[in-house]
């Protein structure tokens, strides 16, 4: 599935979808058609791309059920909505067309693709009451993208899971984790030869958090009543020998640094 495809599966059985930034108006067009989407408004701030979702809109038939808008983000939009599709743009962007909109958006279901930057999207939803509900990681002609899809809510993220994505890190979908792996590949290509001690010690702390990105999920399970854990680790559904670590730690606790680090070599 395509990313346009996907934004408009995404936005299935809602009764209106407001895409902001539409460009050809491909997402409304498909979730109306084939995913049972009763209305859409679509908005773009150039008139240009704008005229050509107009002409989409019609050539498929759909111009009663599709609301057109010049606006500057949600600035014209009057009608209600129940979802609303921003993509194709930094994460920045989209943060700053939401902050702008934070009234218009209370309460609504919201899918976002920022073609960069994700993290700012993020930061922006875990401050402004919305919860991420799913994200997902797909290759559309080479080029890599996360969508992120929030609902009204409260939860608390740490840092990094703002930065990557809780979602993703928890499904850690093929995509998710060849990305973070080419990331480390360049990065580590290219260590060598960076002379500034302080330059080369920050490309070494962002290797560090995409190893940890693309390191695989172990199951935590505790022991009693106790801070002592195992973690259950499988590469895959092949039967293999079973190998027991048993790190040391006295009978309080389990030391971490004869634990994870051994299991992963």
């Amino acid at each position: 599935m395509n990313r346009l495809e996907m934004l408009a599966y995404l936005a299935k059985d809602s009764n209106v979808l407001c895409d902001v930034g539409c460009d050809h108006a491909y997402a409304i067009i498909n979730a109306i058609k084939k995913y049972n989407v009763k209305k859409g408004i679509a908005a773009d701030i150039a008139a240009g791309p704008l005229s050509m979702a107009r002409e989409k809109i019609t050539e498929a038939g759909l111009i009663d059920n599709v609301e057109i808008i010049l606006s500057n983000g949600f600035e014209n939009i009057e009608s209600d909505f129940d979802t609303a599709i921003i993509a194709g743009m930094g994460g920045k962007l989209i943060s700053q067309i939401l902050t702008m909109g934070a009234k218009k958006i209370e309460g609504k279901k919201l899918i976002l693709e920022p073609n960069c930057d994700s993290d700012a999207v993020r930061e922006f939803l875990v401050n402004n009451n919305f919860y991420i509900e799913d994200e997902y990681a797909i290759v559309d002609q080479n080029k890599y993208y996360e969508i992120i899809v929030a609902i009204p809510g409260n939860k608390k993220y740490t840092d990094f899971e703002v930065k990557f994505g809780p979602i993703l890190l928890n499904k850690k979908p093929k995509e998710f984790i060849d990305f973070y792996k080419d990331k480390v590949s360049y990065l580590s290509k290219i260590l060598t030869k960076i002379k500034d001690d302080t330059v080369r010690n920050q490309k070494v702390n962002e290797i560090n958090q995409y190893l940890e990105v693309v390191r695989p999920n172990m199951e935590t399970k505790y022991i009693l009543n106790t801070i002592n854990y195992y973690k259950e680790y499988y590469i895959d559904d092949e039967t293999r020998p079973t190998i027991v670590i048993a790190p040391g730690g006295g009978y309080l606790y389990t030391s971490p640094r004869e634990s994870e680090p051994v299991a992963e070599i």
